[in-house]
């Protein structure tokens, strides 16, 4: 559910009190008694609450890293990686609870193994919750079983600790290719996601940098990239939401954002069976008539030597 400022949670389970079944005066049971007209009332006031709509199906786009969304508003996703931390991730949750804010966690199997209490309290928030491996090695350079390990583990742990497994996968180091993505889709129904905002708050440990470069980068549609591990960042979270929200943003998970993210624009061309592209085709154009003072046709020009070559549109990884 994407959230802002004015946001207010309420998940209590709904309730409803129990109506008598003799009315006042002795009569039967299920019949109202004379002189009591309030009870049609009473049992309006008290009947349950309808049941709140089930939230939307999130479909993913297939064979896509996300970097960023396209989205109309100031909307914003902001990610923690390397967690759960016993020490700085309940101080985290408490600054993000108090401003109504939903954010996605990507956790290590290894840290969720080692404090399972952390990682269901993240769940119990209502934030989501990705992976981010086992132990953090890029996965492009071990092999297939490895990152099977990896994965498949900490998948795994999460869903020992929270009932569901995650959806989106942020590899260590935003490494990716394109086979291996295509593999880890079909295996593990993970989505890739790296981010578009990185205040390098891992190298840096100043809060002031991690501000900085978080409100310099910031912009509708962003993925923040930030580690709930380091004191030094979730010191800077404080300053750095409000001043969000000043500027008008609302937040929202990963899958709020999916939600919103428009389709890519379509282009002119269209896909071959053997893949290759095929030029839209144009309305042919009417020959016009010769006439005496009709000038024979100008010679092409030759190419420059130096122009450039047609460029290709560069991949997502």
């Amino acid at each position: 559910m994407l959230t802002s400022a004015s946001a207010v949670r309420d998940d209590g389970p709904a309730t409803t009190q129990s109506i008598s079944q003799n009315a006042p005066g002795g009569q039967g049971k299920g019949a109202p008694g004379k002189g009591a007209p309030g009870n049609a009332a009473q049992a309006e006031a008290v009947a349950p609450a309808p049941a709140p709509a089930p939230p939307p199906v999130v479909t993913p786009r297939k064979n896509y890293t996300y970097k960023s969304f396209n989205v109309d508003g100031n909307y914003i996703a902001m990610t923690f990686d390397d967690g759960p931390s016993p020490e700085t991730t309940p101080q985290l949750l408490t600054m993000l609870k108090e401003r109504g804010i939903k954010a996605t966690f990507f956790v290590l199997g290894n840290m969720v193994a080692k404090h399972p209490e952390v990682l269901k309290m993240i769940a119990d928030e209502g934030h989501e919750i990705g992976s981010h491996s086992w132990s953090h090695p890029q996965l492009t350079r071990i092999s297939q079983a490895a990152v099977d390990k990896e994965l498949g583990n900490t998948s795994e742990a999460i869903f020992q600790v929270t009932g569901k497994r995650p959806m989106y996968l942020r590899p260590p180091y935003g490494s990716m290719k394109p086979a291996l993505r295509t593999y880890i889709e079909d295996k593990f129904g993970l989505t890739i996601v790296n981010w578009s905002v990185d205040p390098n708050d891992w190298k840096f440990r100043d809060s002031q940098k991690v501000h900085d470069a978080i409100m310099a980068q910031a912009a509708p549609g962003a993925i923040v990239l930030s580690h709930d591990i380091y004191p030094t960042t979730v010191a800077a979270m404080p300053r750095i939401l409000d001043e969000l929200i000043a500027k008008g943003y609302k937040f929202g998970t990963l899958s709020d954002l999916v939600a919103m993210d428009k389709s890519p624009k379509v282009q002119l061309v269209a896909a071959l069976p053997n893949g290759k592209p095929q030029q839209a085709q144009q309305k042919p154009q009417k020959p016009k008539p010769a006439t005496a003072s009709a000038k024979p046709d100008a010679k092409p020009a030759k190419p420059a030597a130096s122009a450039a070559p047609p460029q290709r549109a560069g991949g997502v990884y």
